[in-house]
C-alpha cells in the first residue's frame, strides 16, 4: 500500500491505494472523492508526469509520497450549478469555477439576505479562504458548498 497526498488546491487530502493499482485507478479515485473528471486530472511526481496505464509500483515510491494535481480549467469559463447549504437551508447557485470565493459569498448574501462578513464557506470540510478561487476546492458541477452563519449574541 501506498499512501498520496494530492496537492495543487487549496484541499491536501491523503489517498491510500494498492501498489498494484494503476494510476488511472488512483484518478479515479480522486474522482469519487472531489467530482474531478479523470480527463481534466494531470498527476505530477517530482515534475514528472505519471502515465494513466502504469501501475503505482512501477514509479517505486515510497510508502508515503506528495502527488500535483492540476486540473484543467472548463473550456470557455462555463457557469454551472452546485449545492450550497445550511443547517437551514439550501439552494442550487450558478457559479464559474473562477469565481472567488468572496464573490460566492456576496451571491448568497444577496440570496438569503445574510451579510457576506458572516458567512463561512466550506468545502469538503475546508474552511474557503474569500480570495481564493473556487477551483482552488475543487468546486465544480454538482459540488456541495457548506454555509456557516456567525450570529452575535445580544
Amino acid at each position: 500500500m501506498v499512501r498520496f497526498r494530492i496537492t495543487g488546491g487549496e484541499l491536501k487530502p491523503e489517498i491510500e491505494m494498492s501498489s498494484s493499482g494503476t494510476i488511472l485507478e488512483l484518478k479515479e479515485r480522486i474522482y469519487e472523492l472531489w467530482n474531478v473528471e479523470v480527463a481534466r486530472q494531470t498527476l505530477f511526481f517530482d515534475a514528472t508526469e505519471l502515465e494513466n496505464d502504469r501501475t503505482i509500483e512501477s514509479y517505486e515510491f515510497q510508502p508515503f509520497e506528495t502527488l500535483g494535481l492540476v486540473v484543467t480549467p472548463l473550456s470557455g469559463d462555463p457557469k454551472f450549478d452546485i449545492l450550497v447549504k445550511s443547517s437551514t437551508a439550501e439552494d442550487c447557485i450558478r457559479v464559474r469555477e473562477t469565481q472567488k470565493v468572496a464573490d460566492l459569498k456576496k451571491k448568497i448574501e444577496r440570496r438569503w439576505g445574510i451579510l457576506a462578513q458572516k458567512i463561512t464557506l466550506l468545502s469538503h470540510s475546508i474552511e474557503m479562504n474569500d480570495d481564493h478561487l473556487l477551483s482552488a476546492y475543487y468546486v465544480n458541477r454538482g459540488s456541495i458548498v457548506e454555509v456557516k452563519v456567525s450570529i452575535e449574541s445580544r
